[in-house]
C-alpha cells in the first residue's frame, strides 16, 4: 500500500519541477516558471482566476516529493496550478517575466482582489518519487485499458452539463429505428456541436419541423416526420457526410435543412409499445390526406408501388427503360410482386446508368488485365461491374458540381457498406441469389435513398 501523506504547505515551500515532462529540463525555478507561463499564455491567468474564486480542485491534489532542501518539496504533478498561485501572489514577479501585456495586466488585477491568505496554503499528497511517477503516468498516458482516466465523449459531456436540445435529438433518434447499425455504433462519438449549430438557426428548425421552448426540444406535428428528418441529420453527421465546415454560416445551415426537408422520408420501422395498429393507420392516413392536399410529398410508407406516384416523375426518352419505369411506378404492386419489383429495380438502375453514360460520353469499360506484361493482353477491355459504374458516375457528378453532398448520400451508402440494405451486393442478390428474399420495406427504403441520384440520371430534357 502507498505511504502517502496529506500535507498543508505554504506556497513558498513548494518548488516547481525543473524536470517537468512538458518541457526541456531547466536549471532554475525562474526558468521553470517562465516556461509554464509562456507556454500557457492566457491560460495561466485563467487558471489563477479560477483558483482565486473557486479554490483548488478537491478531487485532484498536487503530488509532491521531498526535496534535498529541508522543509522544501518538489511538485511532481500540478505545476501549472502552483505556478499560477505563485504569480497570483507576486505582481513584481509577474511584471519581470515579460509576459504579454494582457496576461500581465490580468494577473496584477487578480492579485489586488486576494482577500484570504488561506489561498497560500496548499493541501498536497506526499509520495516517494517512483510511486508518484506511476500515478502521474496513469493520469497522462490515456485510458491504459481502463486503468487510466477514460475521457467523456461529446454526448456524455452534454449529459453532464444538463439536458440540451442537441443531446435530446441524439437520444430521440437512438430510441427509433430510422438509423442503421453503423450510425447507431457511431452515436457515442457524434459531433453534437454540429447538431447544436443547426438547431441554433430558427429557419433551419422550421424546415426540420422542431422548436426550442425554454431550452427544450419540441417536435411539431406530425411528430413522426420530425423524428425521421432528425434521423437523417444524425446519420449525416455521424457518418461525417456533413462536417462543421459545411455548417459554418447561417446560409449553409438553412440550405442543408432545405435539402433534408426535400428528401423522401425513410420508412418507420417501429411503433411505440402498446399502440393500437388500427388507430395508428387511421391517424397516419388522415395526416397523409392533409399533406397531399397541401401539396407536400406523400409518405413513402403508404404507397403501393416501388416508385412514388405522387410528387415524383422522370422524363425518359429511351422507350424500354421508360416502360420499366412506368411498370414500377404504376402497375407492379410491391406487396404482391416483391420479387418482380426487386429484379426490375436492379435492371432499371443499371440501364439508367448506362444510358446516362452514353449521353455524357462516359467510358464504362476498364482494362481487363492492366498488370499483364503482354501488351496485347493488357489492352483488352471489359465492361465495368455495376459497382464500378456507379462509382464512375458519382465521380463524374461530383466533378461537374451538379449534385449536393446530401443528394449523393444514398448512393455513397450503397457503395461504401456491403452489409447495408443499400449495398450493391443486396441489389445483385435481387437478381442472382436464389436464396435471398427482399422485403417490401427494404425495397422502398432503397429506392427512397437513391431517388435523388436517379433523378440526376434523368434530368428534364
Amino acid at each position: 500500500m502507498s505511504k502517502k501523506q496529506i500535507l498543508s504547505l505554504h506556497i513558498d515551500n513548494l518548488l516547481l519541477n525543473v524536470s517537468n515532462y512538458r518541457y526541456e529540463p531547466k536549471v532554475h525555478q525562474r526558468e521553470a516558471l517562465y516556461a509554464i507561463a509562456k507556454d500557457s499564455r492566457t491560460k495561466i491567468a485563467n487558471i489563477a482566476e479560477n483558483i482565486l474564486y473557486k479554490g483548488l480542485n478537491p478531487s485532484e491534489f498536487p503530488i509532491i516529493t521531498a526535496s534535498d532542501d529541508p522543509g522544501m518539496y518538489i511538485v511532481l504533478e500540478g505545476n501549472r496550478r502552483i505556478a499560477a498561485i505563485k504569480l497570483l501572489f507576486s505582481p513584481t514577479l509577474v511584471k519581470s517575466l515579460g509576459l504579454p501585456n494582457s496576461t500581465t495586466k490580468k494577473l496584477v488585477e487578480l492579485h489586488n482582489k486576494i482577500e484570504e491568505e488561506s489561498l497560500s496554503l496548499i493541501d498536497c499528497v506526499l509520495l516517494p518519487a517512483d510511486e508518484a511517477k506511476y500515478w502521474i503516468g496513469i493520469k497522462h498516458t490515456g485510458e491504459n485499458e481502463g486503468v487510466g482516466t477514460v475521457g467523456w465523449d461529446g454526448l456524455q459531456t452534454h449529459r453532464f452539463r444538463g439536458d440540451s436540445p442537441a443531446a435530446s435529438v441524439v437520444e430521440l433518434v437512438r430510441a427509433h429505428d430510422y438509423i442503421d447499425d453503423e450510425v447507431r455504433r457511431r452515436l457515442p462519438k457524434i459531433a453534437v456541436t454540429n447538431i447544436e449549430r443547426l438547431l441554433g438557426t430558427p429557419e433551419a428548425r422550421e424546415l426540420i419541423g422542431v422548436k426550442i421552448e425554454r431550452g427544450e426540444l419540441v417536435l411539431k406535428e406530425p411528430k413522426d416526420e420530425a423524428v425521421a428528418r432528425l434521423s437523417m441529420i444524425v446519420s449525416d453527421i455521424a457518418l461525417k457526410n456533413i462536417k462543421v465546415t459545411d455548417l459554418d454560416t447561417k446560409e449553409q445551415r438553412v440550405k442543408y435543412a432545405e435539402d433534408v426537408a426535400q428528401r423522401p422520408l425513410p420508412e418507420y420501422f417501429s411503433k411505440p409499445e402498446g399502440e393500437d395498429p388500427g388507430k395508428d393507420k387511421q391517424s397516419n392516413t388522415e395526416k397523409q390526406d392533409k399533406q397531399n392536399k397541401g401539396g407536400q410529398k406523400r409518405n413513402p410508407t403508404s404507397r403501393t408501388t416501388l416508385i412514388p406516384r405522387r410528387g415524383f416523375s422522370l422524363t425518359i426518352q429511351q422507350t424500354r427503360i421508360n416502360k420499366i419505369y412506368e411498370e414500377l411506378q404504376e402497375h407492379l404492386k410491391i406487396r404482391t410482386c416483391v420479387n418482380c419489383c426487386a429484379v426490375m429495380f436492379r435492371v432499371f438502375l443499371e440501364l439508367s446508368v448506362d444510358d446516362f453514360a452514353d449521353r455524357n460520353k462516359i467510358d464504362l469499360t476498364v482494362l481487363k488485365n492492366p498488370k499483364n506484361p503482354d501488351p496485347n493482353v493488357a489492352k483488352i477491355r471489359r465492361d465495368m461491374t455495376l459497382k464500378e459504374k456507379l462509382k464512375t458516375i458519382v465521380a463524374y457528378l461530383e466533378e461537374q458540381g451538379v449534385n449536393s453532398k446530401n443528394e449523393l448520400f444514398g448512393i455513397k451508402a450503397l457503395l461504401s457498406n456491403r452489409f447495408h440494405v443499400l449495398s450493391v451486393d443486396s441489389l445483385n442478390a435481387y437478381v442472382h441469389n436464389r436464396n435471398y428474399s427482399p422485403t417490401e420495406d427494404e425495397l422502398k427504403t432503397t429506392w427512397d435513398n437513391l431517388q435523388p441520384f436517379i433523378k440526376r440520371l434523368w434530368p428534364d430534357m
